[in-house]
């Protein structure tokens, strides 16, 4: 049988037939027919791999089982869950020599392989070169050591991830998060939330934060203000930064639906709400109207697109009205993020009715919020020379110095 045809079988609905071919796989180690299953993989449906790996598990023996470790020169994240639990039922101390080896000396794809056995084997021999990749630039090596790092409660390797997001460097900020993801446990929060607020890339340090805990869990914590935050770098990032699909994990729909029922009343976070609320609205506004954002994603992310738009829709004039007048409470933050914020979404909505108190920032001594501001300003049609003029003999920086002369034009 041709390997083409060995593939389509075990990818196929005949029983039979699949596992005659998951048999060959595992018995002959063929790892060019292993490449072309890699190579569809991304184009199976859930339930179809889920069943190629029942069919791979049932393959394997105890005569054959070594056999899966000549897979390890392709990774998948697919199937890298799976190899490793085959392994570990069949672990002994020979072949964890063997792994270890393969962890210290192997390629970054081994060595992600590897690492996922450790943890279902959480040996501490592992421990040196574990630390080592669990902040490597190759993410699937970095989660499985992490992860693995976190079965094993290792404190020196979270002791490093939590310096870390003290960094200067944004992309070690990301890492130490991702870190913390896939170790699992003892959730830095207020540390992550910082190295957030003081990034230059929030939305992705914000896409993680679900993954270790829930939004509606957040809410209803006490870091729900940093909740807050979050939600609002995550739709500022949706579609752009986050895959659109992680709608789901982030429970945009519950999130939304929570935030519109509390701000039904004013509260000490309307503010917020609010300016989370109209940047949520102009957000999937924006997705349901231009196709080319969700041309790709799968009929469920469409739907749940969809069903949130529809969710917004349904709040009547009085309501949005009272988001407009809520956010005035966003520009007297002490936050100059959430300022920036609130800036942007009263440009986006047109209310002019918050001129006065965006003319009342033109006091700050922040030269970004002076700029923003007589943005916003120009942007309202509410801008006049006298605020450019005074502003501008305020300005030392060049750069901001030369947007807002533009400003005149």
């Amino acid at each position: 049988m041709e390997k083409e045809e060995y593939l389509k079988a075990l990818t196929g609905k005949d029983e039979a037939k699949a596992m005659d071919a998951a048999l060959y796989l595992v018995n002959t180690a063929d790892v060019e027919l292993y490449r072309m299953l890699v190579d569809k993989s991304d184009y199976l449906f859930d339930f179809i791999r889920n069943n190629i790996c029942k069919r791979i598990e049932k393959a394997v023996s105890k005569d054959n089982f070594k056999n899966i470790i000549k897979f390890f020169d392709i990774y998948c994240i697919y199937y890298d869950e799976l190899f490793a639990n085959i392994l570990a039922k069949h672990a002994n101390q020979d072949l964890t020599d063997d792994i270890f080896e393969l962890l210290e000396k192997g390629t970054n794809a081994q060595k992600a392989y590897a690492a996922k056995y450790f943890y279902y084997i959480p040996d501490t021999v592992a421990l040196e070169p574990l630390s080592k990749y669990a902040f490597s630039d190759d993410e699937a090596l970095s989660y499985n050591a992490a992860e693995a790092l976190g079965q094993m409660r290792d404190d020196i390797s979270y002791d490093i991830a939590l310096n870390n997001l003290e960094s200067d460097d944004d992309f070690e900020k990301l890492k130490s998060v991702k870190f913390f993801c896939a170790y699992g446990q003892k959730f830095p929060f207020q540390d992550i939330f910082n190295a957030m607020n003081t990034s230059k890339m929030p939305e992705n340090i914000a896409g993680q934060i679900p993954y270790m805990e829930s939004l509606v869990s957040l809410l209803n914590s006490k870091y729900k203000s940093e909740a807050l935050n979050t939600i609002d770098y995550i739709l500022s990032g949706l579609g752009e930064i986050l895959p659109l699909a992680d709608i789901f994990q982030f429970e945009l729909y519950e999130v939304i639906n929570i935030l519109i029922n509390e701000n039904n009343k004013q509260n000490e976070y309307s503010g917020k709400i609010a300016e989370i609320l109209l940047n949520a609205y102009s957000k999937f506004n924006m997705f349901c109207e231009n196709q080319e954002y969700v041309f790709d994603e799968d009929k469920d992310t469409k739907y749940e697109i969809s069903a949130v738009w529809k969710l917004l829709q349904s709040q009547n004039s009085e309501f949005w009205n009272k988001q407009k007048e809520y956010i005035a409470a966003e520009l007297s933050s002490d936050s100059k993020n959430r300022i920036l914020s609130a800036l942007h979404v009263i440009s986006e909505f047109n209310i002019s009715l918050l001129v006065p108190q965006i003319k009342a920032l033109l006091q700050s001594n922040d030269e970004i919020i002076l700029c923003e501001a007589l943005t916003s300003l120009k942007q309202l049609n509410s801008l006049d020379s006298q605020d450019i003029e005074t502003t501008l003999n305020r300005i030392q920086n060049p750069n901001i110095k030369a947007i807002i002369e533009n400003l005149k034009l």
